[in-house]
């Protein structure tokens, strides 16, 4: 069993996204992706990470840097990421597919009480987020997998 923290996403415009992370005894694993409606859908998935090291919890691995920060419990946190995605063309492809354009991604997003702002990067276009959000944690959360998570 694992502690998961998970943050979903939507613009009014159509792009809307998520991001899993899953802390276990030895390991965390870190899932996100983010739905660009007709061009696709950008997905990283890294399944076994170092666990974080000192006070703040950040994950680190081969092209990913992710950052997750409680300023106030319950109400706000923000999320940081700079690391390569895939593109693939649908969620479908996405779920199933090893390979994928390669694209650098980046967000810097605050989750407050419902709501979502900030901006997604992906390769050299920017998005703008502002919209619905939630924010969940549990301890002991079931297995799930990748094809079953991002298919919603």
């Amino acid at each position: 069993m694992a502690h998961t923290s998970e943050l979903t996403f939507a613009h009014p415009g159509g792009l809307e996204g998520a991001v899993r992370v899953d802390v276990f005894d030895d390991h965390a694993a870190y899932w996100m992706y983010v739905d660009l409606g007709e061009d696709g859908v950008v997905t990283i998935r890294h399944d076994e990470i170092a666990l974080p090291r000192g006070r703040l919890f950040e994950l680190r691995a081969d092209g990913l840097w992710a950052e997750l920060v409680c300023e106030v419990p319950g109400e706000h946190w923000t999320f940081g990421l700079e690391a390569f995605g895939l593109r693939h063309e649908s969620r479908d492809e996405a779920r199933t597919a090893e390979v994928g354009e390669r694209v650098p991604v980046g967000f810097d997003l605050e989750w407050d009480e419902g709501r979502v702002v900030g901006e997604v990067l992906v390769g050299r276009r920017h998005f703008v987020v502002d919209g619905p959000g939630r924010f969940t944690e549990h301890d002991d959360a079931p297995a799930t997998s990748w094809a079953a998570w991002l298919a919603g």
